[in-house]
Protein backbone atom coordinates (compact mmCIF):
# COMPACT_ATOMS: atom_id res chain seq x y z
CA UNK A 1 0.00 0.00 0.00
CA UNK A 2 1.30 3.44 -0.95
CA UNK A 3 -0.04 6.77 -2.14
CA UNK A 4 0.95 5.66 -5.66
CA UNK A 5 -1.95 3.17 -5.60
CA UNK A 6 -4.48 5.35 -7.39
CA UNK A 7 -7.20 2.69 -7.33
CA UNK A 8 -6.98 2.07 -3.58
CA UNK A 9 -6.38 5.56 -2.20
CA UNK A 10 -9.91 7.04 -2.50
CA UNK A 11 -11.37 4.32 -0.29
CA UNK A 12 -8.48 4.59 2.17
CA UNK A 13 -8.93 8.36 2.46
CA UNK A 14 -12.69 7.96 2.92
CA UNK A 15 -12.08 5.37 5.64
CA UNK A 16 -9.63 7.66 7.45
CA UNK A 17 -12.02 10.61 7.25
CA UNK A 18 -14.78 8.41 8.64
CA UNK A 19 -12.55 7.39 11.53
CA UNK A 20 -12.12 11.08 12.35
CA UNK A 21 -15.85 11.74 12.35
CA UNK A 22 -15.68 13.80 9.13
CA UNK A 23 -17.10 11.50 6.43
CA UNK A 24 -16.75 12.62 2.84
CA UNK A 25 -16.59 11.13 -0.65
CA UNK A 26 -13.36 11.29 -2.63
CA UNK A 27 -14.51 12.50 -6.03
CA UNK A 28 -10.99 12.81 -7.48
CA UNK A 29 -7.60 11.36 -6.64
CA UNK A 30 -5.01 12.27 -9.27
CA UNK A 31 -1.23 12.09 -8.96
CA UNK A 32 0.40 15.41 -9.78
CA UNK A 33 3.90 16.48 -10.68
CA UNK A 34 5.92 18.18 -8.00
CA UNK A 35 9.17 17.22 -6.37
CA UNK A 36 11.44 14.26 -7.04
CA UNK A 37 11.19 12.82 -3.55
CA UNK A 38 7.50 12.78 -2.49
CA UNK A 39 4.24 11.41 -3.86
CA UNK A 40 1.77 14.23 -4.49
CA UNK A 41 -1.91 13.89 -5.35
CA UNK A 42 -4.78 16.28 -5.93
CA UNK A 43 -7.74 15.20 -3.82
CA UNK A 44 -11.26 16.57 -4.36
CA UNK A 45 -13.65 15.85 -1.48
CA UNK A 46 -17.44 16.02 -1.65
CA UNK A 47 -19.00 16.76 1.73
CA UNK A 48 -22.33 15.15 2.75
CA UNK A 49 -23.99 18.52 3.31
CA UNK A 50 -22.95 19.77 -0.09
CA UNK A 51 -19.88 21.56 -1.36
CA UNK A 52 -16.41 20.37 -2.24
CA UNK A 53 -12.90 20.92 -0.95
CA UNK A 54 -9.67 20.43 -2.88
CA UNK A 55 -6.48 19.45 -1.09
CA UNK A 56 -3.02 18.16 -1.93
CA UNK A 57 -1.99 14.89 -0.31
CA UNK A 58 1.76 14.64 0.31
CA UNK A 59 3.20 11.26 1.26
CA UNK A 60 6.32 9.11 0.85
CA UNK A 61 7.05 6.67 -1.99
CA UNK A 62 7.94 3.05 -1.25
CA UNK A 63 11.54 2.79 0.05
CA UNK A 64 12.86 1.14 -3.11
CA UNK A 65 11.64 4.09 -5.21
CA UNK A 66 12.81 6.82 -2.84
CA UNK A 67 15.43 9.30 -4.01
CA UNK A 68 15.78 11.43 -0.88
CA UNK A 69 14.77 10.83 2.73
CA UNK A 70 12.86 13.29 4.90
CA UNK A 71 10.34 13.24 7.74
CA UNK A 72 6.69 14.23 7.31
CA UNK A 73 6.33 14.75 11.07
CA UNK A 74 9.07 17.40 11.06
CA UNK A 75 7.59 19.00 7.95
CA UNK A 76 4.18 19.15 9.60
CA UNK A 77 5.56 20.72 12.78
CA UNK A 78 7.25 23.47 10.81
CA UNK A 79 4.29 24.16 8.52
CA UNK A 80 2.02 24.39 11.53
CA UNK A 81 4.43 26.83 13.20
CA UNK A 82 4.72 28.92 10.03
CA UNK A 83 0.95 29.02 9.63
CA UNK A 84 0.55 30.16 13.23
CA UNK A 85 3.24 32.84 12.86
CA UNK A 86 1.74 34.15 9.58
CA UNK A 87 5.07 35.71 8.59
CA UNK A 88 5.72 33.72 5.42
CA UNK A 89 3.36 32.81 2.54
CA UNK A 90 2.82 29.05 2.85
CA UNK A 91 -0.16 26.79 2.09
CA UNK A 92 -2.08 25.84 5.19
CA UNK A 93 -2.04 22.30 6.57
CA UNK A 94 -5.52 20.75 6.79
CA UNK A 95 -4.62 17.38 8.33
CA UNK A 96 -1.61 15.30 9.29
CA UNK A 97 -1.88 11.50 9.38
CA UNK A 98 0.93 10.02 11.44
CA UNK A 99 -0.29 6.40 11.41
CA UNK A 100 1.43 4.81 8.39
CA UNK A 101 -1.11 1.96 8.31
CA UNK A 102 -3.63 4.17 6.53
CA UNK A 103 -1.64 5.17 3.45
CA UNK A 104 1.63 3.26 3.63
CA UNK A 105 3.45 6.31 5.04
CA UNK A 106 2.77 9.41 7.05
CA UNK A 107 0.78 11.93 5.03
CA UNK A 108 0.00 15.63 4.92
CA UNK A 109 -3.16 17.12 3.48
CA UNK A 110 -2.37 20.68 2.42
CA UNK A 111 -4.37 23.58 1.03
CA UNK A 112 -4.66 23.40 -2.77
CA UNK A 113 -3.65 26.67 -4.47
CA UNK A 114 -4.74 27.14 -8.10
CA UNK A 115 -1.40 28.18 -9.55
CA UNK A 116 1.64 27.30 -11.55
CA UNK A 117 5.21 27.29 -10.32
CA UNK A 118 7.55 30.21 -10.87
CA UNK A 119 9.76 27.82 -12.86
CA UNK A 120 6.83 26.99 -15.14
CA UNK A 121 6.27 30.74 -15.53
CA UNK A 122 9.86 31.15 -16.74
CA UNK A 123 9.63 28.10 -18.99
CA UNK A 124 6.56 29.68 -20.62
CA UNK A 125 8.51 32.82 -21.44
CA UNK A 126 8.16 34.89 -18.27
CA UNK A 127 10.82 37.55 -17.75
CA UNK A 128 13.23 36.54 -14.94
CA UNK A 129 14.29 40.15 -14.36
CA UNK A 130 10.75 41.08 -13.31
CA UNK A 131 10.74 38.38 -10.63
CA UNK A 132 14.28 38.74 -9.27
CA UNK A 133 13.61 41.38 -6.61
CA UNK A 134 10.49 39.67 -5.32
CA UNK A 135 12.34 36.33 -5.23
CA UNK A 136 15.20 37.89 -3.26
CA UNK A 137 12.71 39.38 -0.81
CA UNK A 138 11.07 36.00 -0.25
CA UNK A 139 14.40 34.27 0.31
CA UNK A 140 15.47 37.00 2.70
CA UNK A 141 12.16 36.77 4.59
CA UNK A 142 12.94 33.12 5.33
CA UNK A 143 16.49 33.98 6.43
CA UNK A 144 15.17 36.78 8.67
CA UNK A 145 12.98 34.34 10.63
CA UNK A 146 14.50 33.58 14.04
CA UNK A 147 13.98 30.20 15.77
CA UNK A 148 12.15 31.86 18.68
CA UNK A 149 9.46 33.13 16.29
CA UNK A 150 8.55 29.53 15.50
CA UNK A 151 9.11 28.03 18.91
CA UNK A 152 11.97 25.92 17.55
CA UNK A 153 15.31 25.14 19.14
CA UNK A 154 18.56 26.28 17.51
CA UNK A 155 21.88 24.41 17.44
CA UNK A 156 24.22 25.37 20.28
CA UNK A 157 27.35 26.29 18.34
CA UNK A 158 27.95 27.46 14.75
CA UNK A 159 31.26 25.64 14.32
CA UNK A 160 29.78 22.41 15.67
CA UNK A 161 26.89 22.83 13.23
CA UNK A 162 29.30 23.25 10.31
CA UNK A 163 31.33 20.29 11.60
CA UNK A 164 28.15 18.24 11.34
CA UNK A 165 27.68 19.25 7.70
CA UNK A 166 31.28 18.39 6.87
CA UNK A 167 31.03 15.05 8.68
CA UNK A 168 28.04 14.16 6.47
CA UNK A 169 30.08 15.06 3.39
CA UNK A 170 32.87 12.78 4.57
CA UNK A 171 30.39 9.93 5.10
CA UNK A 172 29.20 10.33 1.50
CA UNK A 173 32.70 9.38 0.37
CA UNK A 174 33.35 6.64 2.92
CA UNK A 175 29.93 4.97 2.46
CA UNK A 176 29.89 5.04 -1.34
CA UNK A 177 30.41 1.97 -3.52
CA UNK A 178 33.55 3.46 -5.06
CA UNK A 179 36.15 6.12 -4.26
CA UNK A 180 35.08 9.76 -4.50
CA UNK A 181 38.27 11.82 -4.23
CA UNK A 182 36.43 14.97 -5.30
CA UNK A 183 34.40 14.79 -2.07
CA UNK A 184 37.58 14.64 0.01
CA UNK A 185 38.90 17.68 -1.84
CA UNK A 186 35.70 19.68 -1.38
CA UNK A 187 35.46 18.94 2.34
CA UNK A 188 39.11 19.81 2.98
CA UNK A 189 38.75 23.11 1.10
CA UNK A 190 35.55 24.08 2.92
CA UNK A 191 37.08 23.27 6.30
CA UNK A 192 40.13 25.45 5.64
CA UNK A 193 38.13 28.43 4.39
CA UNK A 194 35.20 28.85 6.77
CA UNK A 195 33.43 32.23 6.84
CA UNK A 196 32.73 33.88 10.15
CA UNK A 197 29.80 32.55 12.21
CA UNK A 198 26.30 34.05 12.19
CA UNK A 199 23.28 33.67 14.48
CA UNK A 200 20.99 30.83 13.46
CA UNK A 201 17.88 31.49 11.38
CA UNK A 202 15.28 29.50 9.42
CA UNK A 203 16.56 27.67 6.33
CA UNK A 204 14.10 26.38 3.71
CA UNK A 205 16.60 23.82 2.44
CA UNK A 206 15.31 23.54 -1.15
CA UNK A 207 14.82 27.13 -2.23
CA UNK A 208 14.21 27.19 -5.98
CA UNK A 209 11.74 28.60 -8.49
CA UNK A 210 9.93 25.25 -8.76
CA UNK A 211 9.03 25.52 -5.06
CA UNK A 212 7.39 28.93 -5.44
CA UNK A 213 3.74 28.79 -6.47
CA UNK A 214 2.44 31.78 -8.41
CA UNK A 215 -1.26 31.71 -7.56
CA UNK A 216 -3.92 32.70 -10.07
CA UNK A 217 -4.48 35.89 -8.05
CA UNK A 218 -0.78 36.82 -8.35
CA UNK A 219 0.22 35.97 -4.77
CA UNK A 220 3.12 33.63 -4.07
CA UNK A 221 3.39 30.57 -1.81
CA UNK A 222 6.61 28.86 -0.76
CA UNK A 223 6.16 25.08 -0.68
CA UNK A 224 8.08 21.81 -0.09
CA UNK A 225 9.54 22.43 3.37
CA UNK A 226 10.75 18.84 3.84
CA UNK A 227 14.44 19.82 4.16
CA UNK A 228 13.89 22.90 6.30
CA UNK A 229 15.91 23.41 9.46
CA UNK A 230 17.37 26.00 11.76
CA UNK A 231 20.81 26.81 10.40
CA UNK A 232 22.99 29.46 8.80
CA UNK A 233 20.93 32.16 7.01
CA UNK A 234 23.27 31.99 4.00
CA UNK A 235 22.47 28.36 3.20
CA UNK A 236 19.46 29.07 0.97
CA UNK A 237 21.52 31.61 -0.99
CA UNK A 238 24.14 28.99 -1.75
CA UNK A 239 21.71 26.18 -2.42
CA UNK A 240 19.76 28.27 -4.90
CA UNK A 241 22.95 29.16 -6.74
CA UNK A 242 23.90 25.48 -7.01
CA UNK A 243 20.42 24.39 -8.06
CA UNK A 244 19.87 27.07 -10.68
CA UNK A 245 23.19 26.14 -12.28
CA UNK A 246 21.39 22.98 -13.40
CA UNK A 247 17.91 24.50 -13.81
CA UNK A 248 18.14 28.10 -15.05
CA UNK A 249 17.46 30.95 -14.87
CA UNK A 250 19.61 32.04 -11.95
CA UNK A 251 17.86 35.15 -10.67
CA UNK A 252 20.71 36.00 -8.30
CA UNK A 253 23.27 35.97 -11.12
CA UNK A 254 21.34 38.59 -13.11
CA UNK A 255 22.70 41.20 -10.71
CA UNK A 256 24.57 39.48 -7.91
CA UNK A 257 25.61 42.65 -6.09
CA UNK A 258 22.05 43.96 -6.16
CA UNK A 259 20.60 40.60 -5.10
CA UNK A 260 22.97 40.30 -2.14
CA UNK A 261 22.31 43.93 -1.16
CA UNK A 262 18.55 43.31 -1.02
CA UNK A 263 19.17 40.16 1.00
CA UNK A 264 21.33 42.08 3.49
CA UNK A 265 18.80 44.90 3.83
CA UNK A 266 15.94 42.52 4.55
CA UNK A 267 17.88 40.30 6.99
CA UNK A 268 19.96 42.96 8.73
CA UNK A 269 23.19 41.14 7.89
CA UNK A 270 26.36 43.00 6.97
CA UNK A 271 28.48 42.94 3.82
CA UNK A 272 31.20 41.14 5.78
CA UNK A 273 28.70 38.32 6.30
CA UNK A 274 26.92 38.22 2.92
CA UNK A 275 29.13 38.81 -0.10
CA UNK A 276 30.31 36.97 -3.23
CA UNK A 277 32.79 34.91 -1.17
CA UNK A 278 30.22 33.58 1.30
CA UNK A 279 27.73 33.16 -1.56
CA UNK A 280 30.13 30.80 -3.34
CA UNK A 281 31.24 29.02 -0.14
CA UNK A 282 27.66 28.15 0.78
CA UNK A 283 26.99 27.09 -2.81
CA UNK A 284 28.97 23.97 -1.91
CA UNK A 285 28.11 23.43 1.76
CA UNK A 286 24.34 23.95 1.49
CA UNK A 287 23.78 21.01 -0.85
CA UNK A 288 24.71 18.39 1.78
CA UNK A 289 21.27 16.76 1.91
CA UNK A 290 20.81 16.68 -1.86
CA UNK A 291 24.29 15.30 -2.58
CA UNK A 292 23.90 12.76 0.21
CA UNK A 293 20.58 11.55 -1.20
CA UNK A 294 21.81 11.36 -4.79
CA UNK A 295 24.82 9.27 -3.84
CA UNK A 296 22.81 6.99 -1.57
CA UNK A 297 20.40 6.41 -4.44
CA UNK A 298 23.23 5.65 -6.84
CA UNK A 299 24.87 3.28 -4.37
CA UNK A 300 21.51 1.64 -3.72
CA UNK A 301 21.08 0.93 -7.43
CA UNK A 302 24.57 -0.58 -7.57
CA UNK A 303 23.65 -2.88 -4.66
CA UNK A 304 20.26 -3.77 -6.15
CA UNK A 305 18.35 -2.02 -3.35
CA UNK A 306 16.88 0.87 -5.37
CA UNK A 307 15.12 1.13 -8.71
CA UNK A 308 13.05 3.49 -10.79
CA UNK A 309 13.58 6.23 -13.36
CA UNK A 310 13.84 9.00 -10.75
CA UNK A 311 16.71 7.28 -8.95
CA UNK A 312 18.68 6.64 -12.12
CA UNK A 313 17.96 10.06 -13.61
CA UNK A 314 19.01 11.91 -10.47
CA UNK A 315 22.47 10.31 -10.53
CA UNK A 316 23.25 12.57 -13.50
CA UNK A 317 22.80 15.59 -11.24
CA UNK A 318 25.88 14.58 -9.25
CA UNK A 319 28.22 15.39 -12.13
CA UNK A 320 26.44 18.70 -12.70
CA UNK A 321 26.95 19.48 -9.03
CA UNK A 322 30.65 18.65 -9.13
CA UNK A 323 31.12 21.09 -12.00
CA UNK A 324 29.29 23.84 -10.13
CA UNK A 325 31.27 23.20 -6.94
CA UNK A 326 34.63 23.39 -8.68
CA UNK A 327 33.50 26.56 -10.46
CA UNK A 328 32.53 28.03 -7.08
CA UNK A 329 35.97 27.25 -5.63
CA UNK A 330 37.55 28.90 -8.66
CA UNK A 331 35.46 32.00 -7.99
CA UNK A 332 36.44 31.99 -4.34
CA UNK A 333 40.14 31.68 -5.08
CA UNK A 334 39.86 34.56 -7.54
CA UNK A 335 38.41 36.74 -4.76
CA UNK A 336 41.45 36.32 -2.53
Amino acid sequence: MSALDVAAMPARIEAWLGSQGTPARVATYVLIAGGFSRVMAKVVLEWPGGGTETLVMRADPPPELATLASDRSAEHRLLAALSAASTLPVPGVRWFVEDEAWFGSKALFIEYVPSRTLQAHFDAGGDPAHAAERFAELMAAVAATEPSQLGLAAPHDWHAYIDGHLARWRRIETDHVEALPIIRYLVAWLDRNRPRPLPFRLVHGDFQAANVLVADDGTWRLIDWEFSRIGDPREDLGYYNAYSGAVPPNLAALDLDGYLRRFRERTGLSEDDVNPFTFAWFTILSTTTAVEGLHHGCAGMARGERRGANVSFNTILSTVGYTNFLDAIGQLEALR
